[in-house]
């Protein structure tokens, strides 16, 4: 009887260790620390900004979750979140299929000698009311096609936004850096736009207004194609003018950073160009 008494009691030790205060709060923080990895690694990889989440506030959730989730048997849970992810953060950053795929999303015309106009579309504001790399990127570049004298006239996106309970505009920035041209162009505002559906509505608008029909379209290489598909829809007869990209060498891509950059790129505009096909605004 006593050796039966002491087999179970050996057999009854590792559960008593499993449910230990000791324990619970290691398995705790250990899923914690793996769903905060993975959220950093989602992060990395863009996916976030799929549900229009653009910055790292998915980060204390994640700890959270990953601490209650990693105090129960649901744990391996965590790691299939974790692998994929990792391997998947790896692959992008290392391999040079990112490239591939980022110049699929590029449209490049041969830029005529003369358009009716040129336009130039937004990718993003900061909180401070100052334009975003892209958006800067794709400013000067409708400005050097006006200087070639390819149109005279550049229809421009103007955001508006509300941070923090105040209002933001990249108006007074945009004014900043046409201080600094030497040549005499039109400039056209396309008011309240929110999206590239939006701004190829207004400036439809303005378009219509002024007899223009031929227009030069200018954003980030990796939006070009979905943004030049989305002004044919609106009706116009789009020459695809992609700007420079000052935040990664395309083409080209050969380092990790760019490479992750790129893909975040890659992944929205082919989650967005579903959505606006599926919504008419492409074909």
């Amino acid at each position: 009887m006593r050796d039966r008494s002491a087999a179970r009691m050996a057999a009854d030790r590792p559960r008593a260790r499993q449910l230990s205060p000791g324990r619970v709060l290691r398995d705790a923080a250990t899923g914690s620390v793996i769903a905060t990895l993975a959220a950093v690694a989602a992060h990395a990889l863009g996916l976030p900004q799929l549900i229009r989440v653009h910055d790292i506030i998915l980060f204390l959730p994640a700890a959270i979750l990953g601490a209650a989730i990693g105090a129960t048997r649901l744990r391996p849970l965590l790691w299939y979140a974790a692998v994929p992810l990792a391997i998947l953060s790896i692959v992008v950053a290392y391999t040079p299929l990112v490239g591939m795929l980022a110049d699929g999303a590029v449209r490049r015309d041969r830029v005529p000698e003369r358009v009716d106009a040129i336009a130039v579309l937004s990718n993003g504001i900061t909180s401070g009311g100052q334009m975003r790399g892209k958006t800067l990127d794709g400013f000067l570049g409708g400005l050097a096609l006006a200087r070639r004298g390819v149109a005279p006239a550049v229809m421009v996106s103007r955001e508006l936004s509300v941070r923090n309970g105040r209002a933001v505009s990249d108006s007074a920035d945009q004014q900043d850096i046409l201080r600094l041209v030497d040549f005499p162009v039109e400039i056209v505002y396309a008011d309240s736009v929110d999206n590239t559906r939006t701004e190829a509505l207004a400036m439809r608008r303005i378009a219509r207004g002024r007899g223009w029909n031929r227009i030069a379209v200018v954003t980030s290489p990796i939006h070009s194609r979905r943004a030049c598909a989305t002004f044919e829809t609106a009706g116009f007869e789009v020459i695809c003018a992609p700007s420079v990209a000052r935040d990664m060498a395309m083409p080209g891509i050969r380092d990790a950073e760019d490479r992750l950059r790129a893909f975040r790129a890659w992944l929205y505009e082919m989650f967005a160009g579903a959505t606006y096909r599926s919504r008419g605004w492409t074909k």
